[in-house]
């Protein structure tokens, strides 16, 4: 924190105290040795999915969402979750994953029906909210934030872990962390085909 002190006002010549916070970068304290904490971020909640050592999902966690917009409940519903989120992680030594992506992009074919373009628009800001708080968090706790490449993690997912019960969210979350941890989930050749065929026939 620095006081750079006291500073005149033109408009009314009076005095006013100028704080500014500034916080330095600390060496991280988390390690992807340890496992990895994966999120997939959806319209209403968040999904957890926690890695160990050898990449194994040990534990999973649901946050809903229940504020959106630009209201003053949604901003602190995000910050309280991602707060608990981060100390987790910290606690864990376990870095966060999640994926490096145009919310946009993903989540467009997810939205239909009336006002799909204002649907669009506010989930956009709802995702680049969650995002720099993520940031932030992590970067004033030391926390390392890895981002990793979307592509086919749900598809991923639900291919691979499917037949452990886990919805296709939890498993895009494992995935996600999987992918932070360094190890390397394919689709399998089958589904590879399936996608090939489509696309001709298309």
């Amino acid at each position: 924190m620095s006081l750079p002190g006291l500073l005149p006002s033109a408009r009314s010549f009076s005095w006013y105290l100028q704080i500014i916070f500034t916080w330095e970068a600390g060496a991280i304290q988390t390690k992807k040795l340890y496992g990895v904490i994966g999120l997939d971020y959806n319209d209403g909640f968040i999904e957890l999915s926690e890695t160990d050592y050898y990449g194994n999902l040990i534990y999973q966690e649901h946050a809903r969402l229940e504020n959106h917009g630009m209201g003053n409940r949604a901003e602190s519903e995000i910050r309280e979750k991602i707060c608990a989120i981060v100390k987790q992680a910290l606690s864990k030594k376990k870095p966060i994953a999640v994926e490096d992506l145009d919310f946009r992009k993903k989540k467009a074919g997810q939205l239909s029906g009336a006002g799909k373009r204002q649907n669009e628009t506010l989930h956009a800001f709802d995702y680049s909210r969650y995002k720099e708080t993520l940031e932030n968090a992590t970067f004033r706790n030391n926390v390392g934030l890895i981002y990793v490449n979307p592509a086919n993690t749900t598809k991923i997912g639900v291919e691979k872990y499917g037949k452990r019960k886990l919805s296709k969210h939890q498993a895009a979350a494992y995935v996600i962390a999987r992918k932070g941890q360094g190890y390397i989930d394919k689709l399998p050749p089958e589904t590879k085909n399936k996608d090939s065929k489509k696309q001709k026939a298309l």
